[in-house]
């Protein structure tokens, strides 16, 4: 089970597996009146389901609908996989890569997910089951020709690229970008720096910096404002007719070309001739940002000058006290949407680190230097332990309900340095990424691919530990290399001194990004084998398998050895 997110209340537990089908409306939550829901349309999972996005892996006649705060929004997507309340490592969906997809007014259209096309349904019922979500919005982009190549459910452009977190969340439903902009910045002190290209901005202390990414966006390209303040303004519009459900509209926040990666489920058209694509969930985009450089202050920042012209302490005012997970570990909780949490309670913090946009890959969140310092750290406040279990993503009262205040953040993956045995894998991955037709890169390091996974039970001695004793597992990196739109990854494990293990390339007979999950069950599979990928055949998913010797004298005769490979009938 995955366990980087806590439990949320309201998807069954039951034993069986729930796939989240499509998102719904969003509408008023009265208990919770600070934070509106969204629904979620889910199915079981059928036994023995091996395809877990196919229309047959579910029981379509026990579908129904829950409904969640928003708040929430950022951790779940269509074609996770729910057991007993918990989010699976594994999703439904396959990986693909988008090359060179132009986002403008003339490729992109708004389109209801019950829209038909030449008397066609957009979305046909034998490849995708929707249920009540059909009143939904979509994006159709065009794709190799096709007006509807690719369909993204706007509540996944708006999870993806606005509703970053759960205090982004929030505000994008609310309007506060249009409406109440100073509960996110100081719109006296937020500006652009047009010589150097930069964003300058002094967040609420409710948005955590990794927010500022985002907001900067917002705040300085036409296109991201438009398609965030969208979101609340259809909902209003829509709010006239008195409907129980609004369902928004939004748009992607810039124009041009990118290279996108998502989870994806393949459709026919109609006519079988071609392939359509429905987006289940957006993983990586490298559409342009507005700013080449940000720099994000707070009006309570405690950061200190470098000279020692400082305020003396007793001088200071207190900073706000920053969130801090509970003394439990706060996976130990569940999420709920029926209570406010209370104010009373130190806020904890779910943390989600990832990499999603590729204009940011170089770019770095800068403090402004200070003269002088008129903050000082407040004293924290110690939390309860989750006295009840109850987690809550709603902005909370002073009531005492045991309902500890929650928040979902992103956190910018910076990939940190290898370990030392992988110094030569990371050149040599530099290295072939400034080759012509190459791009090559290493995957940021996440809980199903960081390390060989057990075998058996922890306490045991196993070869998936690189000190038994110590209980230190074999570190794991994987880099995605594609050639003519093909995707190669390899994969580099650690050895103990007197090992010897090859090299992995592998790859998909359709070319496409081997997931997380996928890499997850192939070094399960090598675990069992002890490191000896020869013996691990048959493979999952058809992978075709090459290994390679080390015994290259350099970093140049590493990476030709690599693009030997990959070049020798571009298969492998």
């Amino acid at each position: 089970m995955r366990k980087a997110i806590p439990r949320i209340k309201e998807f069954p537990d039951d034993g069986r597996i729930w796939r989240v089908d499509w998102f719904g409306g969003v509408e008023r939550n009265h208990m919770v009146p600070t934070e509106p829901k969204i629904q979620l349309i889910i199915s079981p999972l059928l036994d023995g389901a091996t395809d877990y996005a196919a229309s047959s892996a579910v029981n379509h006649e026990e579908r129904h609908t829950i409904s969640i705060g928003v708040g929430q929004l950022p951790i779940v997507s269509i074609g996770s996989l729910w057991l007993n309340r918990h989010c699976l490592v594994e999703a439904a969906g396959k990986d693909k890569i988008f090359h060179n997809l132009t986002i403008s007014p003339d490729t992109v259209r708004l389109v209801k997910s019950d829209t038909k096309v030449d008397g066609h349904p957009l979305i046909l019922k034998r490849f995708h089951q929707i249920g009540a979500g059909l009143a939904a919005n979509c994006l159709a982009i065009k794709w190799r020709d096709d007006p509807y190549g690719i369909i993204v459910p706007i509540t996944e452009v708006i999870r993806f690229y606005y509703a970053t977190s759960t205090e982004l969340a929030k505000a994008i439903f609310a309007g506060d970008f249009r409406h109440d902009l100073g509960s996110i910045v100081n719109p006296a002190e937020y500006a652009f720096n047009e010589q150097e290209n930069r964003c300058l901005l002094k967040l609420r202390k409710e948005f955590a910096d990794a927010d500022a990414w985002i907001i900067g966006r917002i705040l300085n390209s036409q296109e991201a404002f438009a398609g965030a303040t969208l979101v609340h303004d259809s909902m209003i519009k829509e709010a006239v007719q008195n409907k129980p459900r609004l369902y928004p509209e939004a748009a992607f926040p810039f124009i041009g070309s990118t290279n996108m990666r998502a989870r994806v489920k393949p459709m026919r058209t109609p006519d079988d001739r071609n392939w359509r694509y429905i987006i289940f969930a957006l993983e990586h985009c490298t559409g342009p940002f507005p700013f080449n450089a940000i720099t994000c202050d707070r009006d309570n920042s405690n950061l200190r000058p470098e000279k020692d012209e400082d305020l003396p302490d007793d001088q200071k005012r207190p900073a706000f006290p920053v969130k801090q997970a509970s003394d439990k570990d706060i996976t130990d909780g569940e999420l709920q949407s029926d209570n406010e949490p209370s104010n009373n309670v130190q806020s904890a913090v779910v943390t989600q680190p990832e990499e999603r946009f590729g204009a940011l890959a170089n770019m770095e969140l800068e403090k402004p230097e200070k003269e002088m310092c008129h903050y000082i750290s407040a004293d924290v406040v110690r939390p309860l332990a989750l006295p009840t279990d109850l987690l809550g993503t709603g902005d909370g009262t002073y009531s005492d309900i045991g309902v500890t205040p929650t928040a979902m953040e992103t956190e910018r993956v910076r990939q940190a340095p290898l370990p030392a045995s992988f110094e030569n894998f990371e050149a040599m991955i530099r290295y072939l990424n400034e080759l012509p037709r190459y791009q090559a890169r290493i995957r940021p390091i996440k809980d199903p691919i960081a390390y060989i996974p057990l075998t058996k039970p922890r306490w045991t001695r196993q070869w998936s530990y690189l000190d038994s004793g110590r209980k230190i597992k074999r570190a794991v990196v994987i880099a995605d290399v594609i050639y003519e739109q093909r995707v190669y990854s390899l994969i580099e494990f650690q050895w103990r001194e007197g090992e010897s293990f090859k090299l992995a390339l592998m790859s998909l007979p359709n070319g496409m990004r081997m997931s997380d999950e996928l890499m997850n069950k192939l070094l399960y599979m090598l675990a069992k084998k002890n490191g000896r990928w020869e013996n691990a055949a048959p493979l999952p998913a058809d992978a075709c398998l090459a290994t390679l010797k080390h015994t290259w004298p350099c970093v140049e005769a590493y990476a030709d050895a690599v693009e030997s490979k990959i070049k020798c009938g571009n298969n492998i």
